[in-house]
């Protein structure tokens, strides 16, 4: 019996997980971005331009 269960769970983890134990190639899409750095600068003004709208009520 879990000798068919595991049958089983290897033929369903195979069909369902197709990609789960394959080497990725190269970093995946939310890591796209990762460690970019954003200019400072922008930052802080886009910041303050927000603070003036959110000021003028």
């Amino acid at each position: 019996m879990i000798r068919l269960i595991k049958q089983f769970n290897s033929w369903l983890r195979s069909l369902l997980l197709d990609d789960v134990d394959k080497e990725p190639d190269g970093l995946p899409s939310y890591h796209r971005k990762f460690g970019s750095k954003r200019n400072p600068v922008d930052r802080i003004e886009n910041r303050f331009s927000k603070q003036k709208k959110h000021n003028r009520g």
